[in-house]
């Protein structure tokens, strides 16, 4: 039952973006890595999905968290802060999802003094130091946001981005650009050299090319992932203000949120988030009763 709810929170409208972007971002890079061999595409794509797996296992929400410098709480003037908001905000989001939430979450601090948190994977929340600062009715708020993604599996969705199409196949694109510049510099020692390796090296002139073109094509599928990113914020604020937290989160939102439109068009494109305003726009409309000027 469980692995059914999260196949359909990941099938649904909001997520056409994102799975546009795994499914173009995967299909090419597996051609690009095999270079079209078919015994190539099958070890690709094995280790691809190995990949894909191990990101979702808790192992890889471990590693994303670690990479993103969230660390055990250990200050007890920290738990005895976070703590019992979590259980009081949980408790309310519980009662709304049950089991798509899950039992146990995992709280981790992130020593940062911006205000913000973060949600990672199936269960996991990180909230920066700064986050602490800002009074329990906002932070209420934005931990109700932070469980609406783990509730709608939006987390689930990029550790198995993540684990798809950044951890094997950067670390294998990497490989490969820096085997062109070699054997591009070889060729050309060898062609100034009085060599006849003109071949090779208009070939590896070729395979840079091809190098570039790749980071571009997933430069553009990423348009579709901020997409996907986007609406998912937008659901994360509608789940916050139906479990009764919508306006603690737009007073949240109005203090630590950049309210400064983006007026570059890719910057808009490539926004993972919406406006702050556009956001709390959106949280009025579901009638919250919020105003900055009451």
């Amino acid at each position: 039952m469980y692995f059914l709810h999260v196949l359909k929170s990941i099938f649904r409208p909001a997520n056409i973006g994102t799975i546009i972007f795994f499914l173009l971002n995967a299909a090419f890079m597996v051609m690009y890595l095999s270079n079209g061999e078919p015994e190539g595409m099958l070890i690709v794509g094995v280790v691809y999905i190995f990949s894909v797996i191990l990101a979702l296992s808790p192992l890889g929400e471990w590693v994303v968290a670690f990479f993103a410098g969230a660390r055990k709480l250990k200050r007890k003037d920290m738990k005895d802060k976070i703590t019992p908001i979590v259980e009081k905000v949980y408790k309310a989001a519980y009662e709304k999802s049950g089991r798509a939430l899950g039992r146990v979450i995992i709280l981790k601090v992130m020593h940062d003094p911006e205000p913000n948190a973060y949600a990672i994977g199936r269960r996991t929340i990180c909230v920066t130091e700064g986050l602490l600062d800002l009074s329990d009715e906002m932070i209420e708020g934005i931990i109700a946001h932070e469980l609406g993604h783990l509730a709608m599996h939006h987390t689930v969705i990029q550790l198995m981005i993540g684990g798809g199409n950044f951890f094997i196949t950067g670390f294998i694109l990497i490989f490969k650009i820096i085997h062109y510049i070699k054997g591009f510099w070889a060729a050309l020692d060898l062609f100034r050299k009085g060599g006849e390796d003109i071949v090779g090296l208009i070939f590896n002139l070729i395979d840079i090319l091809t190098a570039v073109l790749v980071w571009l094509w997933t430069r553009f599928c990423m348009l579709f992932l901020c997409w996907s990113g986007r609406a998912n914020e937008y659901e994360a604020d509608k789940y916050a203000a139906e479990i009764g937290y919508g306006y603690n989160l737009a007073a949240a939102l109005d203090l630590i949120g950049n309210g400064k439109p983006n007026n570059s068009f890719l910057k808009a494109l490539y926004a993972s988030h919406p406006a702050t305003h556009d956001r709390i726009a959106k949280l009025q409309e579901l009638g919250v009763p919020y105003s900055r000027y009451a």
